[in-house]
């Protein structure tokens, strides 16, 4: 999160306060005037620490790892989207939306009176006037330089005790882990292939995905070689023209993860670099559903089943030709 929306964040998030602060004291000032002595009581014992119900999530990764261990958020940014790239697990009708993920809005957060507040490290900015709105706790989600996997392994277990749900967390990685390596025994015959991972911002340009990357972890935990080596930004890809995509090896199989430009079946049908690439030619290019890239261990596993998927698909139609060499084309 840029400083930008940061201040952005600040700004909304002050207004509301400001305003809710005005009316709380005028409502106090009505119901306790100065000279109405407070009743005397000793203080009663305290309490044990109740795990929080009432939970608000504005980073993605949390509300999945937490959805996938069956502890549904009160709220999460952007639910609707949130449907649409993480897609599984699902959030219940219950839950609902704070607005924007960079522009939560605070009157939705004030009015749910949170028990916490959940959020990636990107919220630094602001986590003190999120505080004023209800308990606040900043998760390490993806850290630069470190493992993903284990960085969402370890998400998940603070989340779990967080919660109060650390069997819950043990359970979901144990399951995930147990996942991935049948996956990997399923692939056994072919260990070592090549896969590139893109996503076209045109019909001449694309990222590709490379390590460190979610695409990259998961290939990695199921035995298959990301085929592009080459350098990637802190996201995990590269932009790249398809010159670049004919550099790779020759037997790579494309994964291109959905959506695309709606004209790009047709632009692709006439471009002569993309009609010589191997894959084409071979019949090597699976579509794959949208993913949420800086997903969590859901995440990992579901694009993990997807590359299997495919890849079993191209074994079974293997020797057979294209009808069209891109979903979209004109036979």
């Amino acid at each position: 999160m840029t400083i930008s929306i940061a201040f952005r964040c600040c700004i909304l998030l002050g207004a509301c306060l400001m305003a809710n602060s005005a009316l709380a004291t005028t409502a106090a000032s009505q119901t306790n005037p100065a000279n109405e002595a407070a009743p005397s009581a000793s203080a009663p014992p305290p309490l044990a620490k109740k795990a929080p119900q009432r939970i608000a999530v504005l980073d993605w990764t949390i509300a999945e790892t937490m959805a996938a261990m069956e502890i549904f958020p009160a709220a999460i940014a952007e639910k609707n989207s949130y449907q649409v790239w993480s897609q599984s697990p699902a959030m219940p009708a219950s839950t609902l939306d704070l607005g924007m993920r960079a522009q939560p809005n605070p009157d939705r957060l004030i009015r749910l009176a949170p028990d916490l507040i959940l959020a990636s490290q990107d919220y630094a900015f602001v986590k003190g006037l999120l505080e004023r709105i209800g308990p606040t706790t900043l998760l390490d989600v993806y850290t630069p330089g470190q493992d993903i996997y284990e960085n969402l392994r370890a998400l998940a277990m603070r989340i779990g005790d967080i919660t109060g749900h650390a069997d819950r967390a043990a359970r979901y990685i144990a399951q995930t882990d147990k996942a991935l390596e049948t996956i990997s025994h399923e692939l056994e015959p072919h260990r070592g292939q090549p896969v590139a991972i893109i996503q076209f911002i045109d019909a001449r340009n694309v990222r590709i995905y490379g390590k460190p990357s979610l695409f990259s972890t998961a290939l990695e935990k199921i035995g298959i070689t990301n085929a592009w080596t080459a350098a990637v930004n802190q996201w995990g890809f590269q932009s790249a023209d398809l010159t670049h995509l004919a550099a790779l090896p020759k037997d790579t199989t494309l994964f291109i993860i959905k959506p695309y430009p709606a004209d790009l079946p047709g632009k692709l049908q006439d471009n002569v670099i993309w009609q010589a690439l191997p894959a084409v030619r071979n019949n090597r290019i699976i579509l794959a559903d949208p993913i949420w890239t800086l997903g969590g261990l859901s995440t990992v596993l579901r694009f993990a089943q997807t590359v299997r998927d495919g890849l079993q698909e191209q074994d079974a139609n293997a020797g057979s030709n294209a009808a069209f060499r891109f979903p979209g084309y004109q036979q």
